[in-house]
């Protein structure tokens, strides 16, 4: 593993021209938080490191394969209980570390509860929970702290913190107390460039 290189990248939509010749480097294990205003191109840059949509141009060096993430969208099995979501993606880890999880996070009475009866609040630490214990070089987080309350945020930063280290941790987020507290490194992204 090592530093991730974005070279020259650039992604438009017909006319519209969303990322510029963007140039960042990604040191290996940090945390990395993008800002900018919204629908200036924060989700189309992550979901060209994902994989899940190609630039147009430029190329991207040293991507682990191993990848989780937190989409803008909780992405949760509404029918099933909180446990069996996180499941879904870890079959291989025990109840008792996904109840240890939870409980980090203020959930562990809801375990067992069906997702669709969740708060939205609920909903996104489940979201996070299962990107985070999910086997990984790098995790994605699209707004993952969205929606929730000054006191939980709190903790759901500390868990973060902790269960990241040594892991490399690309955030979009409109807070930048949110980056701060994560003592991320802060990315702005401008008329389609990237500045520090």
């Amino acid at each position: 593993m090592s530093d991730i290189i974005i070279k020259n990248l650039y992604k438009s939509f017909g006319d519209n021209s969303v990322l510029e010749n963007v140039n960042i480097t990604i040191k290996e294990g940090s945390i990395t938080c993008i800002m900018g205003q919204s629908g200036k191109g924060k989700t189309t840059l992550l979901n060209i490191l994902m994989g899940l949509e190609k630039a147009d141009s430029g190329e991207i060096l040293n991507m682990p394969k191993l990848k989780s993430a937190v989409f803008q969208e909780n992405r949760l099995c509404e029918s099933f209980s909180v446990l069996s979501n996180i499941r879904i993606v870890n079959d291989n880890v025990s109840d008792d570390t996904i109840l240890s999880h939870l409980n980090a996070v203020g959930l562990k009475n809801e375990a067992n509860q069906q997702v669709s009866t969740l708060s939205g609040g609920m909903k996104r630490r489940v979201a996070l929970v299962r990107a985070i214990i999910a086997k990984k070089d790098i995790l994605f987080l699209d707004e993952a702290l969205k929606g929730l309350d000054e006191n939980t945020k709190e903790t759901t930063i500390q868990y973060i913190l902790d269960n990241c280290k040594n892991t490399t941790v690309i955030m979009v987020t409109h807070q930048k107390d949110e980056a701060l507290k994560l003592n991320a490194n802060i990315l702005y992204l401008k008329n389609g460039q990237i500045t520090e």
